[in-house]
């Protein structure tokens, strides 16, 4: 009886040791498995974009506003509100470079923000008076700026540097103009011989604000313009015969949500003697704002060849 006994009490050993096995084999299975891709990761926190001395150019007329960001790095895993308010003791780390701008010359249109889990940024809208701000600095000889400083109550905050902006609004004109003023840095040329009745070339404008419409202008040869630089560098350029040029009048125009675009012109061969010449552009009209008076023109060096 004793040797049946032990026979059967090995015998239901072995499962209980299987049994132990897969539970140990499970619980090291589950270790290995266990997520650890939070490990070493930082948490969420919130700070200014452009912190610190802040010059941004505003444009005086139509719906010129500035957007403050806020930038929130980390795991993405908290939303909150962040929040901006004027402190004007920053303004003392400049040394008396800036003024306190009047708070009827600005407007923040929220002062509050709101920020989900997985945002990675959001903006604080800011408005200008331009024209006033224009005004009063010329008056007072002053430079002027908005000591900005975040904060949150729900929302970790990066160290304290990033944590202000000063934002000084540099106040601008809106204008067209050309992309690269003055004498242009390569010529355009033809020649008699190889190349086709007309050879097409671009001349680039652009605008130096975020360019919000349709705009058309005008350019034309201005000889006046050529006789200009002729003076200021002592040189005799010679002005490019009207038949020796045709411009493309359906390119005047840069549009909506661009800032740059080309206007179109034509060389056309067998009309003058080879030689070199120079093909002076102006900007004379403009449907929207202004001109720069420092960029309205463009002077092309032309060569015919044989």
């Amino acid at each position: 009886m004793a040797g049946k006994n032990n026979k059967r009490s090995a015998a239901m050993a072995v499962p209980c040791r299987l049994v132990q096995v897969w539970v140990c084999f499970l619980a090291l299975l589950g270790s290995a498995c266990e997520d650890r891709r939070m490990n070493n990761m930082v948490g969420d926190q919130v700070y200014l974009n452009k912190y610190g001395e802040n010059v941004q150019n505003i444009f005086k007329g139509e719906d010129f506003t500035y957007h403050l960001q806020v930038i929130k790095s980390g795991v993405g895993q908290q939303g909150g509100e962040v929040s901006i308010h004027v402190d004007e003791s920053i303004l003392a780390q400049y040394e008396g470079k800036y003024a306190l701008l009047p708070a009827e010359l600005y407007k923040v249109k929220s002062s509050q923000v709101s920020l989900k889990s997985s945002d990675y940024s959001a903006h604080f809208e800011v408005e200008f008076d331009a024209a006033a701000i224009q005004k009063l600095e010329a008056g007072t000889g002053l430079h002027y700026a908005i000591p900005f400083r975040l904060s949150s109550g729900t929302l970790k905050l990066a160290p304290d540097q990033q944590l202000f902006s000063v934002l000084v609004p540099k106040i601008l004109n809106p204008y067209i103009q050309f992309k690269t003023p003055g004498l242009a840095p390569a010529t355009s040329s033809v020649s008699e011989a190889n190349s086709a009745p007309e050879t097409r070339y671009y001349a680039f404008l652009q605008t130096n604000y975020n360019n919000q419409s349709d705009l058309q202008y005008k350019v034309e040869v201005s000889e006046a313009a050529l006789a200009a630089y002729n003076k200021e560098q002592g040189t005799t350029h010679r002005l490019l015969p009207a038949a020796a040029y045709r411009i493309d009048q359906s390119s005047f125009n840069i549009t909506s949500l661009n800032n740059e675009q080309a206007m179109s012109y034509y060389l056309l061969t067998g009309k003058v003697p080879v030689g070199e010449y120079m093909l002076p552009f102006e900007i004379t009209q403009v449907s929207r704002y202004g001109i720069d008076p420092q960029a309205k023109t463009m002077l092309i060096p032309v060569k015919i060849t044989e």
